[in-house]
């Protein structure tokens, strides 16, 4: 895939140099990166132009539905809503800026990752050559920009489509859940559905998301994960090698930018080992969450919403079709949203409530011990085993074990 930028041709890439100094550095006044990106960010988001600001019309609305959308979720059973949690409705440049701060940190992880993988390109191509020197240095010290760009692009990419906080499943700080009423208009007016109804539907989906993802011991958990995959980023010299060639060989610059212009084939260059161990943990805990608040929504929604299989449908094949700084997003982070792990979730909430109903279902979140482990993922009566729901037994029989084992052994 070398050659080819999956994001499009008219996104920034890692090669566009000249428009990335341009942009963040200014005649070489190096100022803050992160300043130009939110610049950049804001820009890729509104296409260029103004943002209006939302219509209050809109806002009422909105925020009318999304009482009718708190009520309902608090009476979920097994989930806790805190007091504060505050429903905002937003326009696309006000979700890219609060989303710049909230990924902004796994950027800087793989900002920190470019630049090993730049002193990797000194390490294995400049030993004792002054000129290799130069040229690793120099991408070293660009590094940080291009990143810092990049993240601008992806995250105003995604600010074009984003219905809520919750499109990719990542932890927020705060108590404000913040939906995008305009793009959630222009879905209901691509798909055929009625407007109220949609929006009904994605303020239960964000509630809900945000209740799990802001239970203390889950949101931990997730953030853990998400961490540790973004700190794993290490150079691979030979990979690196591979791809870039001889870097001191001035009539391959114009390669070498190719093949950083492809995001894909520059997290390749940094994939570790580390990473491998992550993945099946952080894929068993998206699954989970995923298959439970779809299945969480349907519920809620089935008698509030006329025809609740066509907006699950539809939004559930969104998720599957991401777009491409979606995906982009998604592996920066060791997320992998795909069918089979919106399946897998479902399989698993489904194998739950057919063992011990809602019951069991509310154990779920109940207790970071509680959480299932990547096995469980997929063997739901394992998973109900362990927390002491005995599903071989009508209903399920909750097994007590004891705070004091001292004596077990007399």
């Amino acid at each position: 895939m070398s050659g080819t930028n999956p994001l499009g041709d008219d996104e920034f890439s890692f090669s566009d140099l000249n428009q990335l100094f341009a942009s963040l550095s200014g005649a070489m006044g190096l100022s803050d990166p992160w300043e130009s990106a939110a610049q950049i960010a804001n820009s890729v988001a509104s296409e260029g132009g103004s943002d209006p600001n939302l219509d209050p019309m809109d806002r009422m609305a909105v925020e009318d539905l999304a009482r009718v959308a708190e009520l309902h979720v608090r009476q979920v059973q097994g989930l806790t809503l805190k007091e504060q949690t505050k429903v905002r409705a937003v326009s696309r440049t006000e979700w890219t800026k609060a989303s710049m701060q909230s990924f902004r940190p796994f950027f800087e992880r793989f900002g920190d990752a470019i630049g090993q993988a730049n002193m990797g390109l000194i390490q294995t191509e400049a030993a004792g050559d002054p000129m290799a020197m130069m040229f690793g240095q120099m991408f070293q010290a660009m590094g940080p920009m291009m990143v810092a760009a990049s993240a601008g692009s992806m995250i105003g990419h995604l600010g074009q489509s984003a219905l809520g906080q919750y499109d990719l499943p990542i932890p927020r700080t705060g108590n404000d859940v913040l939906v995008v009423p305009g793009a959630i208009d222009d879905a209901a007016k691509d798909w055929d559905l009625n407007v109220d109804e949609l929006r009904l539907w994605v303020l239960v989906h964000e509630l809900t998301a945000h209740a799990v993802l802001s239970t203390p011991h889950v949101g931990r958990q997730l953030d853990s994960l998400l961490v540790d995959f973004a700190s794993g980023f290490r150079p691979d010299p030979q990979k690196i090698q591979e791809e870039l060639g001889d870097i001191t060989d001035l009539s391959q610059l114009a390669g070498m930018s190719e093949t950083l212009n492809d995001p894909e084939v520059v997290l390749s260059m940094m994939r570790s080992p580390t990473q491998d161990l992550i993945i099946p943990q952080l894929d068993a805990l998206v699954a989970a969450i995923l298959g439970y608040v779809e299945h969480t929504v349907a519920a809620v929604c089935f008698n509030l919403v006329k025809d609740p299989t066509a907006i699950q449908d539809k939004l559930r094949a969104r998720t599957v079709d991401a777009s491409p700084a979606d995906r982009f997003m998604e592996q920066l982070l060791g997320i992998n949203i795909t069918e089979h792990t919106l399946d897998r979730g479902k399989s698993f909430i489904s194998g739950v409530i057919e063992r011990s109903g809602d019951e069991g279902l509310a154990r779920l979140w109940a207790d970071e011990l509680d959480l299932p482990t990547a096995a469980e993922v997929d063997a739901p009566g394992l998973w109900l085993a362990r927390i002491g729901l005995d599903p071989d037994l009508p209903g399920g029989t909750v097994l007590e074990v004891p705070d004091d084992l001292s004596g077990l052994d007399d």
